[in-house]
């Protein structure tokens, strides 16, 4: 069982993700909370991230809602020494369903959804998109076996149709795919037909990683199908452990072909004690997946309350989560295997209808993205799920027989992460912040240098920005919603530009003000609920 508020999944709505989520609901008190590894807080490297306590001497992120006010200049120092990796290719991706990729491309290869393709492009805008498709329709899907029945679990089943259209997506987006591998079934022969009818398929069209599993630690909890009967069948008996994990995955992977797996996209951060263990029984594995989320929906965890965008920054949404990631990625180096977060939001259960659609969400994937970056996670796939709460890119097809697309504010934020990192850029440390303010700094390859200053209080802030080996004239923009703060769902721009729901591409002239540096400082000054980026030559 998950041990940790922490360990949350992504589930499908009406789903067993649904049921999922209401068995965490009464594990969200002050203890539990509080049980955070020690690690976490001898982690000095994570100060990278300003207002963020209570790493390396911080002062706990309190106050950072509407009553969080401050008219005094603060001073912020940018260094010079790097922290973590180089942010690499297809950092921030896309994570998304089986059965949802014809809801958002169509069921046509020759004529996909273009505005699709370009808004997603977006978040690779130097290349190497990382698409997975896969979560709870992973263990729910079949490719048909001749001479076989199809069993009970099959929820929706893979066709040649459904191939050819996302070959040409993947082709089109020139993405690195991660693809799921159904686990549940703990079948050879099902797990072998969808493998060589992907990559029969897709050969070609874009390199492809395996993905065996989805989240077996619940199997055991949460029902695979119901019989005739209407008795609810689990994929595995209760008491069903890690090392058993291990063992199944080992089995099933040792009968496939010669292919870069990954998994096995456990559903938290609980199973660090039992990572080494799993490594050291996986040769074949080539990539470490898991899932987080910071919040669960107040729906699916069976509570009334609502939730506040205030709760996305605190130190337990934000470096309480990155701290956690570490010690994996430390684990993982140990056996020479990288760690993708391949499946991650704001919130669990297919998102909140009040929640997932505001800006809030936005200025926190902005700030947990080079939290994850500095401590070496090899990238993030952003769930979307269509007609959904947590429809992060949402098609339609127009009668006219055109696409039309729409995104909701947090996909700003990602935007501005993956403009701001070109492959090569090193995150850098950063002093901190008072409560209600947080900031990172980014060098790129080319002599840029970012700092992005966010203000999730209720009053404008000035910060004075000093970095090292800066100089010349900065310029600033700023991620923004019209009207609303934290909670606007309409008006937000990146930089005066805005998504165009006929093209899926930013439009509008690009806005940003200059700053001259005075008294060996760059002033800026932030709206409440904003992010001001600041660019300058170092």
């Amino acid at each position: 069982m998950l041990q940790s508020p922490l360990d949350l999944a992504g589930p499908v709505p009406g789903g067993r993700g649904v049921q999922r989520a209401v068995s965490w609901a009464r594990d969200r008190t002050p203890a539990r909370r509080a049980r955070v590894p020690a690690l976490v807080f001898a982690l000095a490297g994570l100060s990278c991230m300003a207002g963020l306590g209570p790493l390396a001497g911080l002062g706990p992120l309190a106050g950072v809602g509407p009553q969080a006010a401050r008219a005094a200049t603060t001073t912020l120092s940018v260094s010079a020494s790097t922290l973590g990796p180089p942010v690499p290719a297809g950092f921030v991706g896309l994570a998304t369903e089986y059965w949802n990729v014809e809801s958002e491309v169509g069921t046509n290869p020759a004529k996909p959804d273009v505005a699709f393709e370009h808004a997603v492009e977006q978040l690779a805008p130097d290349g190497g998109l990382s698409l997975r498709i896969g979560g709870d329709s992973t263990d729910w899907t079949w490719f048909p076996i001749p001479g076989m029945k199809q069993p009970p679990w099959v929820r929706w089943t893979m066709t040649d149709s459904w191939l050819a259209v996302t070959k040409r997506l993947v082709s089109d987006l020139h993405a690195h795919l991660i693809v799921g591998l159904n686990m549940e079934a703990n079948s050879v022969e099902v797990a072998s037909a969808e493998l060589h009818a992907i990559q029969g398929a897709l050969a070609g069209a874009a390199p492809i990683t395996f993905e065996l599993g989805n989240e077996p630690e619940l199997y055991p909890h949460f029902p695979f199908y119901h019989n005739q009967a209407g008795v609810a069948v689990y994929g595995r008996p209760k008491g069903y452990s890690y090392p058993q994990i291990a063992k199944q995955w080992n089995h099933l992977a040792d009968s496939l072909p010669r292919v870069r797996l990954a998994g096995p996209g456990f559903s938290g951060l609980s199973a660090l004690p039992y990572l080494g263990q799993f490594l050291e029984q996986s040769p074949r594995l080539s990539l470490l997946t898991v899932h987080t989320y910071p919040l669960k929906s107040a729906r699916c965890a069976g509570t009334g309350a609502s939730l506040s965008e205030s709760e996305l920054f605190t130190p337990a949404s934000l470096s309480g989560l990155a701290g956690q990631l570490s010690s994996w990625v430390a684990v993982a180096r140990a056996h020479h295997v990288g760690v993708r977060v391949d499946e991650m939001n704001s919130v669990t259960c297919g998102g909140s209808p009040t929640f997932s659609n505001t800006f809030g969400p936005a200025l926190w994937a902005l700030n947990i993205l080079p939290l994850y970056a500095a401590v070496g996670v090899g990238g993030v796939n952003f769930q979307s799920r269509p007609y959904t709460a947590q429809n992060l890119i949402q098609t339609d097809h127009l009668a006219s027989g055109a696409w039309s697309v729409q995104v909701q504010p947090e996909y700003y934020g990602l935007v501005a992460f993956a403009r701001l990192t070109p492959p090569g850029s090193r995150i850098l440390r950063v002093g901190s912040l008072p409560p209600g303010l947080l900031g990172w700094a980014v060098r790129t390859p080319q002599g840029q240098t970012h700092v992005v200053l966010t203000n999730v209080g209720s009053a404008p802030s000035t910060v004075a920005v000093r970095a090292a080996g800066a100089s010349g004239p900065a310029s600033v923009q700023t991620l923004a919603a019209s009207t609303g703060g934290l909670a606007a769902t309409a008006g937000v721009t990146l930089g005066g530009q805005r998504l165009s729901p006929s093209t899926g591409e930013l439009t509008g002239a690009g806005r940003a003000s200059t700053l001259t540096k005075r008294a060996g400082a760059y002033a800026v000054t932030i709206a409440p609920a904003s992010a001001a980026i600041v660019t300058f030559r170092t």
